[in-house]
C-alpha cells in the first residue's frame, strides 16, 4: 500500500510543466537536492516509478538533453548518472553557473526569480527529498539535504514567499519542516499537489469532530455518573432516616418528595422533577432534595448518638 508521501509525489508528477523556465526551475530542486550534484558528475536515485518517468521529458523541457536509467535495482530504485561531459556543460550553462565546480552547495535564485518557477523549484525539491505525514497522523512535512548551507538559502526563498518553515537536523541531515496543518496545505497547494491538501484538510475537520464528539460524550458520561452518584446518596440517606420512624422522620412538606426519590432511585433530576403534578423545576427539585438530605443525616446522626 502506498504511503501518503507517495500518493502525493505521483500527484505531482501529473503536473504538466508550461514553460521552459518553469520545467529549468523543476529540475533545478532535483538536482539541488539530488543524491550527488558536481561538475563532473549528477546522480539521481529515486524509487518512484512516476518520478523515474517525470525525469527525461523534464529535463529534455528543461536543458535540450536526453538522460536514460543507467540501472533500476532489485526492489525498483531508478537511478539517472550523467557524466557525459557535453551534458553537464549544458546544465550548468543554463542554470548560469561560471564554474560548477561545488555547485551543488548553494542556490542561485537568478534561476527562480518569477512566483512560478520558485512553486516549480519547491516542487522539485518536494519530489527528491521531501516526505509529508498523512491526515490520519500528526501534521508533519519536512524537506531534507546533506548541505547545511543549502537548507538555510532555501529557508530564505520559502521566508521571502510568506511561508514560515522550522529548521532542524537528525544525524548527519539539515531539515526544513513544517508541522502546522495550515502551512502544509499552503506548501502542498503551492506546489501542486491540491488534493494532498484537501485530503488533510479533511483529516484535520474530522479529528476536531471527532474530538469534540468524544469531549461531549466524556461530559455526558461524567454528569451521568454524578448523578447517579447524588441519587444514591439520597436514596441512601432517606432509607436510613426512615429506619427510625418512617415517613413521619419527615415533614409533611417534603413526603411526597420522599415517595417519588424512593419510587425512582435511577431518575435524573429532570425525569424526577415531571413526576409531580403539577412539574416541578430542576432548581426547585435540587433544593428540596438538598434540605431532605441534610434532615436525613441530622436524624441519622442522632441515631448513632443514641446508640452509643
Amino acid at each position: 500500500m502506498l504511503s501518503f508521501s507517495a500518493k502525493t509525489k505521483q500527484e505531482l508528477c501529473r503536473v504538466s510543466v508550461a514553460s521552459p523556465c518553469c520545467a529549468v526551475a523543476e529540475a533545478y530542486g532535483f538536482l539541488l537536492f539530488a543524491n550527488l550534484f558536481s561538475g563532473s558528475e549528477i546522480r539521481l536515485v529515486t524509487s518512484s516509478e512516476e518520478i523515474a518517468k517525470r525525469l527525461p521529458p523534464l529535463f529534455a523541457r528543461a536543458f535540450e538533453i536526453d538522460i536514460r536509467k543507467t540501472e533500476t535495482e532489485q526492489g525498483k530504485r531508478h537511478t539517472f548518472h550523467i557524466t557525459d561531459r557535453a551534458q553537464l556543460d549544458r546544465i550548468f550553462h543554463v542554470l548560469g553557473y561560471d564554474w560548477p565546480r561545488g555547485a551543488g552547495c548553494h542556490l542561485h535564485r537568478n534561476v527562480i526569480e518569477e512566483d512560478c518557477c520558485r512553486a516549480s523549484f519547491l516542487r522539485g525539491v518536494f519530489l527528491t527529498s521531501g516526505t509529508v505525514a498523512g491526515p490520519e497522523k500528526k501534521t508533519h512535512l519536512e524537506l531534507s539535504t546533506t548541505h547545511q548551507a543549502l537548507s538555510r538559502e532555501v529557508m530564505s526563498l520559502m521566508l521571502d514567499m510568506d511561508m514560515s518553515p522550522k529548521i532542524g537536523t537528525r544525524k548527519s541531515l539539515a531539515l526544513l519542516y513544517f508541522k502546522d496543518t495550515e502551512s502544509v496545505e499552503d506548501f502542498l497547494t503551492l506546489i501542486g499537489a491540491p488534493l494532498a491538501a484537501m485530503a488533510i484538510m479533511e483529516g484535520k475537520v474530522e479529528k476536531q469532530l471527532r474530538n469534540s464528539i468524544n469531549r461531549t460524550v466524556n461530559c455526558e458520561a461524567a454528569n451521568v455518573i454524578k448523578a447517579s452518584s447524588a441519587a444514591a446518596k439520597q436514596v441512601m440517606a432517606i432509607r436510613q432516616a426512615m429506619e427510625s420512624g418512617g415517613e413521619d422522620v419527615f415533614p409533611e412538606s417534603m413526603r411526597e418528595t420522599v415517595r417519588l426519590r424512593l419510587e425512582y432511585p435511577a431518575a435524573s433530576l429532570n425525569e424526577l422533577a415531571a413526576q409531580f403534578d403539577p412539574p416541578l423545576s430542576k432548581p426547585g427539585l435540587s433544593y428540596r432534595l438538598r434540605r431532605i438530605v441534610a434532615l436525613a443525616e441530622q436524624v441519622n446522626g442522632q441515631k448513632k448518638e443514641e446508640e452509643l
